[in-house]
């Protein structure tokens, strides 16, 4: 297979893989690896020693010199300090994109999940309405129902077919939406996963609970990392502008034809500059304002982060109660009452109306388990966004 193929994906691949394909080929994770190439680069252009200088300076005689710049000094130092740090940074960077895109692909896998379980019950309930137009349409010939009842059933069954085809399209536009987190470059219509949407009992951290243990617990975020890096990386830059006021000492070697008074050809000069006309003010005060910047986006960070932690907990409590009480038994009791109405309604003892209800009721509620089970896992996913690694099992 050529370098430049794209991978192929495993036929139905579980979260892990899926997860896993994400990134190798997501394309924000791979800018991401490039900007830490280009941090790399930078790094080696701040090790870098200045080349020599010739000069030939025509006359009689001629003389030829070169000079080189001895770069040891402070600057040297903070220049290549500054630039390490700058490779943390967007290494921490990488590891927050990450982060999201680990988030992301989660959210995109469970909402195919939920797009899926969807199409389900509508096709459920568009067989199931498709049924009774039919036993309907046969009690309406032998002069048993009603033209409106047969009406009814007609508007219900159009409605439970556009339900349908809506659901149809929203599987569709879920798989393209997760292959395009993914990284394929071709997305299919067809493409499957494995995996349902199926309540668990997740139990979290006792840390969460308390302040303290929370901070201690987001010290792991990539974000929070990367802002740190970033505060000191700016100091590291307003030192090197403060260290530009110390010369940079060079020496020269100079050879002309006609020996100098001396009787040698060659003489030994140095040279070094000095801050007479400009004293680097501006970059002195563009330097200090790097290191304001850097610390209110560091503040900035970490406020957002415990905010971020603080409101993922409170959902994920809150989807779990709605969760556990639809697994608990709200679905096995409006699968009850459908086969209640639609008992009583084959003997005639309930309306059609009754039972289109109760079709509706069961559907809806089968819809509204599978929304709380996918809300309660994405919160709980959101938890270890929230922390920066993975805590939820």
């Amino acid at each position: 297979m050529s370098p430049n193929a794209p991978a192929e994906i495993v036929a139905a691949p579980t979260l892990s893989e899926v997860e896993a394909y994400a990134l190798a080929h997501n394309p924000d994770l791979t800018i991401a690896r490039i900007q830490v190439d280009s941090a790399r680069g930078e790094r080696r252009i701040a090790r870098s020693l200045p080349n020599p200088t010739f000069t030939i300076a025509p006359g009689s005689p001629f003389q030829y010199s070169v000079t080189q710049p001895i770069d040891v000094g402070p600057s040297r130092l903070y220049r290549t300090r500054a630039a390490g740090q700058g490779i943390a940074g967007v290494q921490l960077d990488q590891a927050n994109v990450r982060r999201q895109v680990v988030f992301a692909v989660r959210q995109g896998y469970l909402d195919l999940l939920l797009a899926e379980a969807t199409r389900v019950v509508a096709f459920e309930q568009d067989t199931i309405v498709r049924r009774l137009l039919l036993a309907d349409s046969l009690r309406f010939l032998e002069g048993d129902l009603a033209q409106r009842d047969l009406s009814t059933t007609e508007l219900q069954f159009a409605h439970a077919d556009a339900s349908l085809a809506r659901a149809e399209a929203g599987v569709r536009g879920a798989r393209i939406s997760l292959q395009v987190l993914m990284g394929v470059t071709h997305p299919d219509t067809a493409f499957r996963v494995t995996g349902a949407l199926d309540y668990r009992s997740i139990d979290l951290p006792p840390a969460l609970a308390s302040d303290s243990s929370r901070v201690e617990m987001l010290a792991a975020r990539a974000d929070i990392g990367a802002a740190q890096a970033r505060v000191q990386q700016s100091q590291s830059l307003r030192a090197l502008a403060t260290s530009q006021l110390w010369p940079v000492p060079g020496v020269a070697a100079v050879y002309q034809p006609a020996p100098f008074e001396s009787g040698s050809h060659y003489a030994i000069g140095a040279s070094f500059s000095l801050p007479v006309l400009y004293w680097f003010g501006g970059e002195r005060t563009r330097a200090t304002a790097g290191v304001q910047s850097a610390l209110v986006a560091q503040q900035r960070t970490l406020t957002a982060a415990e905010g971020e932690l603080v409101a993922a907990r409170d959902n994920f409590y809150a989807a779990q109660t709605l969760a556990a009480r639809y697994a608990g038994g709200l679905l096995e009791t409006a699968r009850k009452a459908l086969d209640m109405q639609r008992f009583a309604y084959e003997h005639g003892n309930a309306s059609l109306l009754d039972l289109l209800n109760a079709i509706n009721a069961f559907g809806d509620t089968r819809t509204d388990y599978y929304t709380a089970v996918h809300d309660y896992l994405m919160s709980a996913y959101a938890i270890d966004r929230a922390i920066g690694r993975d805590i939820i099992p």
